[in-house]
């Protein structure tokens, strides 16, 4: 089967997309890059987790996201830039506390996103009922 199209095709199914980063791998090889690109027309759900950011202190972290930043806009050709969200996404206490309360805060954010999604499902298809629409009226035309 095709991967890419298998990707497209519960991209369009699906409320949100989370791409999951490692503080210390932040590699985006050639078959991941493609799997990010079948979500194109997608960028609205997508968001990304900088997870085990508690492993770096808070200089290596600036430059680890900006290096994330930089690595997904040459990936994600979109104008506005895609939420990040920082923090230590597993059972293991924080290596370093140093951005305790930012990870806190990045984690309660990604828990909101997540919970927003039932409240804001019938939004979404009524969007993409709008989308079909149009599509179907320039088919026609």
């Amino acid at each position: 089967y095709d991967f890419t199209e298998v990707l497209r095709w519960f991209g369009e199914r699906v409320d949100r997309i989370i791409l999951l980063f490692d503080a210390h791998k932040l590699d985006i090889s050639d078959e991941f890059s493609e799997a990010i690109r079948a979500f194109k027309g997608q960028d609205d759900k997508i968001r990304v987790v900088l997870n085990k950011a508690d492993q770096v202190d808070t200089q290596q972290l600036m430059r680890v996201y900006g290096a994330l930043m930089w690595s997904l806009g040459k990936v994600i050709n979109t104008p506005e830039v895609v939420r990040v969200y920082l923090g230590s996404f597993w059972g293991k206490p924080l290596q370093n506390t140093e951005n305790r309360r930012l990870f806190e805060a990045e984690s309660q954010d990604l828990f909101k996103d997540i919970q927003s999604l039932p409240r804001n499902a019938a939004l979404r298809k009524l969007n993409d009922l709008i989308k079909r629409a149009r599509l179907a009226k320039v088919r026609q035309e």
